[in-house]
């Protein structure tokens, strides 16, 4: 496996101001529920940042730090399976979410975009990333799981695979979520709620399943754009050390580390997942060859 070397920096996420919001505006896309902050005074040269949420997230956990990016063309949306998208169509592998991802990219009219990923979302980009997209100019990947790195495929899901084969789908995503989330924050939820995050089970295990077949593995040594790696200070061993697995084999990348917070950056610390995002959009700009992460 060729490695790539990686620069680990603690960002300097008060070096750029945050910035109001930018006008708000919907749109429904093959059944996904598409969502964007677009200044009224874009530059076009400018690449248009596409997030991608996570297992059992949604787009509306980026609404604080898009907020925040009032100079950028974002866009978020609900993956198919999830929130207002749950009813966009069978889940399938994470290979058809990639495809879904193209087809936002697209509905952006963008000439170049840079792709966010939280979590399961960065896996989704990089799929795409690795078909050559011409279009997409660089990528972030926040604490993203990638198995091939350290042969964890048989721990992909800590148990909720296994939970929704013998149980069903609904309680393996409820055992998936609470794993993520803690107990004591399931039993917050009204019971409504409760329902919705137990309705996405199918597009969960599809997934999770997907994630586990060594075949079909994303391998981030075959990314050929800059990537910028994501990681809270305060994120477990195995996320932190995931983070900087993957900084290290990528050819051209960067691993920035975000202080005081957790997986749940995008949620906790809006302002500083924004300026993440910033940075990403200034690593596309930046002439790097592979190998030269700085």
């Amino acid at each position: 496996r060729r490695q790539g070397r990686a620069r680990h920096r603690r960002a300097a996420h008060d070096a750029r101001p945050v910035t109001g919001p930018a006008p708000l505006s919907t749109a429904q896309l093959l059944g996904l529920s598409i969502t964007r902050r677009r200044p009224v005074d874009h530059d076009p040269r400018t690449p248009t940042v596409v997030l991608v949420h996570g297992a059992m997230d949604r787009a509306a956990s980026f609404g604080r730090s898009m907020r925040r990016m009032g100079h950028l063309d974002v866009v978020a949306y609900d993956r198919r399976g999830y929130g207002a998208s749950v009813d966009a169509g069978p889940p399938g592998r994470i290979a058809d979410h990639a495809a879904d991802l193209a087809a936002v990219i697209d509905w952006t009219g963008a000439a170049t975009v840079v792709v966010v990923g939280h979590s399961l979302g960065g896996t989704v980009g990089a799929s795409l990333a690795v078909t050559g997209s011409p279009r997409v100019a660089a990528l972030a990947a926040f604490e993203s799981p990638f198995p091939v790195l350290d042969d964890s495929f048989d721990q992909v899901g800590g148990g909720a695979v296994q939970i929704g084969a013998s149980q069903g789908a609904a309680d393996g995503a409820e055992h998936f979520y609470r794993l993520m989330v803690g107990d004591h924050t399931w039993s917050r939820l009204r019971e409504r709620d409760r329902a919705a995050r137990r309705a996405e089970g199918p597009a969960l295990m599809a997934e999770l399943a997907d994630l586990r077949i060594r075949e079909r593995a994303v391998d981030p040594a075959d990314l050929d754009l800059p990537l910028l790696v994501g990681m809270g200070g305060l994120s477990s061993d195995r996320m932190r050390s995931g983070a900087a697995l993957l900084a290290a084999t990528a050819p051209i990348a960067q691993l920035d580390e975000i202080a005081n917070a957790g997986h749940g950056a995008h949620l906790t610390h809006p302002d500083e997942f924004a300026r993440y995002c910033d940075d990403a959009v200034a690593l596309a700009s930046v002439p790097q060859a592979p190998g030269d992460g700085s």
